[in-house]
């Protein structure tokens, strides 16, 4: 298995260009003989000179009964009888030596040959956390050579097995990851065969700075096309919550929307169809909602946390015997599913978030084990991180955000608030005596190589009170360059406050309410004005 390295890559030299022909080397269109056979060992009457090498496959077959021409009656061709496959061990320069891998060759029969056809070859390209520009620029240039049919992994998806299982027919599974240095992005390319899952190739390339700003002016564009809203949605006003997954562990494509009362599982198809209701067992208001397969059963579980008159409980929800039950619930604890992991914060009236972050295993309906404590490099509170590439998101107290390195040092600060989350007030349980207030601020999504936030303009131009509520909101991608922040609006300024929003695949799921919380025009149709809107954009083109 080769590994290839080159190193800076500027984007006028063919940015690609290895990682291309790596792997544009392992399929040439070619056919030839079978010239020898000793068990499941074969030889081939081609090598080196003609594109052979060590790690390809070859399609072994026979021709059968000619193909004659209806009118001219002459031989166009021969029908071919496929009876195994094999993969080349060894070349020579005008030969090469391959072991059967599928079929079974029987000696004294017609003559059998091979071939790498010059159908197009399945690519399943997963780019897992590459970012978004840098891995559409690499998509295309492959999809241009003509030789591949592209297939999209989900975004974001490092998980082989999953990869492996979901492959939507594909004949390889590229996946393209990224490998941060000091000042440069080094990009790993492996290669897999999706019938065996053998790893057959391992290339890498780095990107100089220019080449990556070349990339994202070309490509960054491509984040959800102003105006490019696929569908929309009028929900209750008590929608509060959005969130994607595969919860009953059949399908991957599907649609959580929640209020403080009720949870409603969708599938996405053409439409959206319900599957299931669930009635919260508690009432209060969801100060956080996340889901994730933090058991490693195929199916992701809802990591609920409500604010309830002075307390805070937490319940996660899984999809058993055909619906969602409440599989445990914990008194003063918020909890949140992060990265795979199941983190717990201890909750206090007098300071809210309170103590360690650390991560939990649930083990009965209330209780659970303490796994270890959960480090990072500044103080903060369980819900106002995400991490990415040794660059730590960080809300702070004004609404502002900020970014740390691994070794809690400042590296950037946004010059404006973002807006406000959700406040409560400290109880001291001595009137008139007020602490001030905890808050939890909207939430930070990972996506191509830096976080997703929301960007709030209030209502009367006052950031502080946001109780009167937002006039606009869009989304923004913040990715820092290792010099500074490059910002991008993921969506079009819309009217009023996001709420939520969640990511998948190929797909973008905000959550809007309105100016004020209600819709005018509703009134002179005669309906109600309350109301939150779900929008569901392409995340490309």
């Amino acid at each position: 298995m080769p590994l290839l390295l080159i190193t800076q890559v500027n984007a006028d030299t063919g940015t690609f260009q290895t990682l291309k022909n790596e792997l544009l080397s392992y399929f040439p269109v070619i056919t030839g003989k079978v010239t020898k056979q000793e068990n499941n060992e074969i030889t081939l009457d081609k090598g080196s000179k003609d594109g052979l090498k060590k790690g390809q496959r070859v399609v072994l077959f026979e021709e059968t009964v000619p193909l004659i021409h209806p009118v001219t009656k002459q031989v166009i061709g021969k029908s071919e009888r496929i009876i195994g496959a094999a993969e080349i061990v060894s070349v020579g320069n005008d030969f090469s030596k391959a072991v059967v891998i599928e079929g079974e060759l029987k000696k004294g029969e017609s003559q059998t040959l091979f071939k790498i056809p010059k159908s197009k070859i399945k690519v399943l390209y997963a780019q897992t956390t590459t970012e978004w520009a840098v891995g559409e620029g690499y998509y295309r240039e492959l999809r241009d050579t003509q030789r591949f049919e592209m297939i999209d992994a989900p975004i974001n998806t490092d998980n082989k097995e999953l990869l492996f299982k979901d492959n939507k027919g594909a004949d390889i599974l590229l996946l393209l990851n990224p490998i941060k240095t000091d000042g440069a992005l080094k990009l790993s390319q492996e290669l897999y065969w999706i019938k065996d899952r053998k790893l057959f190739s391992k290339a890498e390339i780095e990107l100089t700075a220019p080449a990556i700003a070349d990339l994202r002016k070309k490509y960054a564009s491509l984040i959800v096309p102003e105006g490019h809203t696929l569908l929309s949605y009028r929900l209750s006003r008590g929608i509060n919550r959005v969130s994607t997954g595969n919860f009953d562990g059949v399908s991957p494509n599907q649609l959580l929307i929640a209020s403080d009362s009720e949870i409603s599982l969708y599938v996405i198809d053409v439409d959206l169809k319900l599957k299931s209701n669930y009635i919260i067992p508690l009432s209060g208001d969801i100060i956080w909602f996340d889901t994730g397969d933090i058991d490693k059963d195929g199916k992701d579980e809802i990591a609920l946390t409500i604010k309830r008159e002075n307390r805070v409980i937490s319940t996660i929800i899984k999809w058993m015997d055909g619906e969602f039950k409440e599989f445990s619930r914990f008194d003063d604890l918020f909890l949140r599913i992060y990265e795979g992991k199941l983190l717990a914060q201890s909750f206090s009236q007098s300071s809210g978030f309170e103590g360690e972050i650390f991560v939990i295993k649930p083990t009965s309906l209330a209780k659970y084990e303490k796994i270890e404590a959960f480090k990072l490099p500044v103080k903060s509170n369980i819900y106002d991180f995400y991490s990415v590439n040794n660059a730590l998101f960080k809300w702070q107290e004004d609404g502002t955000l900020a970014v740390y390195n691994d070794k809690g040092v400042p590296l950037w600060r946004s010059a404006e608030p973002f807006g406000y989350g959700l406040q409560y007030e400290k109880q001291t349980g001595i009137a008139m005596l007020s602490l001030g207030k905890w808050q939890v601020q909207s939430r930070i999504k990972p996506l191509s190589n830096g976080v997703i936030v929301i960007e709030k303009k209030p209502l009367l131009g006052l950031v502080n009170l946001s109780t009167f509520g937002y006039r606009s909101s869009k989304l923004q991608l913040l990715q820092w360059t290792g010099i500074g922040i490059e910002q991008t609006d993921i969506t079009e300024e819309m009217s009023g406050e996001i709420l939520d929003y969640a990511v998948s695949s190929d797909k973008l799921f905000v959550l809007v309410k309105p100016p004020f919380g209600f819709n005018p025009k509703r009134i002179l149709q005669g309906e109600s004005p309350f109301e939150t809107n779900l929008h569901i954009l392409s995340l490309k083109y």
